[in-house]
């Protein structure tokens, strides 16, 4: 379906680009339409739809009563429903037999958006746009290029592939679709760095590969005098820099063809931030911020597929998360650190992840448990949950059905009870708390 759509594209391109004449064309056209062909036949365009009920069955919170402003934090909801759709547009061109180029647009949103309570934000939304549900536009969600330097060696720059990683493939019956584990990335992120490949060293069926990458995160003036010549700062008055630099670096092993299973994959990666700042919502209540925070972790994830030659897959990931907090987000109330009530904090947290799935035909039958500790930290923009399941404090638990009516097209219907034991790591210090939520969706993803 893929090939079918990329000729129908080029066909229409060329056939926009072509002059028509009555008379025969001349060398000189043919030639141009040949080279136009040519051109166009290094493209290769495919896409995702996905269309989205979710039932939010209850959500409630008695304890704890007040938040770290010292607003009322209880809730009691129930039956809060929810239909969104995403579609994505992948681009992607073989530019040389050494560069490659992938992209893709994405739009997310609400059906039929008429109202929006609450829906403005003091930090940009660059990491979170393409999941963002929040309108029609359309965002860049991937644009990178890899350059291959030498045997094995690549290079690559731009918006990278940080979503999408496993076991996301598990719920619709895909392959592996992104480069890094879901407990590490799950937000869009631009950077730059190398992959090395050291299969030729490994025994047969095995694969090695070994990546580092620099993500930094800008932070500039943006106002209408002095532009880039002026320095940024903080709400306060401090200084900032204008890129504050993000690391990482991945080992990524695989083995197939054992006789006991189809094939194993372990990923290690360790990341880290400098300080990022965090603006305050409203300086005339709150006050300025001084806000700072660093992030870094180290996730562990394995996969094992076809255990025992049958269906059945199974994925267990593990992430060690460090957050440090430095200043307050409100100077006019004490405590709001981030994940701590004090102005400088380092907390370490873990979350644990164990996902499987049984392929029987053309049906998959899944579950997930997820448990974050008291002090756990996992950024993600890019789940496609609403209540933030994978950063539960506490227990998680998820089953689901899904149907492949074809290759490209599933049906999924599924069930999510979150029983936290901690608040979420957010403004103020985390606290014991009695929320859970329970949650039932339906989701059709169309791949062409």
């Amino acid at each position: 379906m893929k090939n079918n759509f990329k000729k129908i594209s080029a066909a229409f391109i060329a056939g926009m680009l072509m002059v028509p004449t009555a008379q025969a064309a001349t060398l000189e056209e043919r030639v141009s339409e040949l080279e136009a062909n040519q051109s166009l036949n290094i493209f290769n365009f495919s896409g995702t739809f996905t269309t989205r009920f979710d039932d939010i069955i209850k959500a409630e919170q008695t304890q704890p009563a007040t938040d770290a402003f010292g607003q009322d934090a209880t809730f009691d909801s129930k039956d809060l429903t929810y239909l969104r759709m995403k579609f994505q547009f992948n681009i992607d061109a073989n530019v040389s037999k050494n560069i490659k180029f992938y992209s893709r647009l994405t739009t997310s949103k609400h059906f039929n958006t008429f109202y929006q309570q609450d829906a403005t934000s003091s930090n940009s939304d660059d990491l979170s746009a393409s999941n963002a549900y929040d309108s029609s536009r359309v965002v860049l969600e991937k644009a990178y290029a890899d350059f291959t330097v030498a045997d094995g060696l690549t290079l690559f720059v731009g918006r990278l592939p940080t979503v999408d990683g496993q076991p996301q493939n598990y719920k619709d019956g895909r392959a592996r679709m992104g480069t890094y584990p879901m407990l590490s990335y799950d937000s869009v992120l631009d950077g730059m760095g190398l992959s090395y490949k050291m299969d030729q060293w490994m025994p047969q069926g095995q694969t090695l590969a070994f990546r580092a990458l620099y993500t930094p995160f800008s932070q500039y003036y943006a106002g209408s005098s002095g532009a880039y010549t002026t320095t940024p700062t903080t709400q306060a008055g401090a200084n900032l820099p204008t890129n504050s630099a993000g690391y990482g670096v991945m080992l990524d092993y695989g083995i197939s063809d054992m006789s006991w299973a189809d094939s194993m994959g372990l990923v290690l990666l360790n990341f880290q931030t400098s300080d990022i700042y965090y603006a305050s919502p409203d300086t005339t209540t709150l006050g300025v911020s001084s806000l700072t925070l660093k992030v870094g972790g180290t996730t562990l994830a394995w996969e094992l597929n076809g255990i025992a030659k049958t269906g059945w897959d199974l994925s267990a990931s593990y992430l060690a998360s460090t957050l440090n907090s430095n200043g307050q987000l409100a100077a006019n109330i004490p405590g709001t650190g981030f994940g701590t009530s004090k102005s400088d904090d380092t907390n370490t947290g873990s979350v644990f992840l164990l996902s499987t799935r049984y392929r029987m035909g053309s049906w998959i039958f899944g579950g997930e448990w997820v448990n974050g500790s008291e002090n756990s930290f996992y950024y993600a923009t890019a789940t496609e949950d609403l209540t933030n399941f994978y950063s539960t404090h506490g227990n998680g638990y998820h089953a689901y059905v899904t149907k492949k009516f074809t290759q490209n097209l599933a049906f999924r219907v599924g069930y999510m009870l979150q029983d936290y034991d901690y608040t979420p790591t957010g403004i103020g210090a985390v606290k014991a708390s009695d929320r859970k939520i329970e949650t039932g969706y339906a989701n059709l993803r169309l791949d062409f």
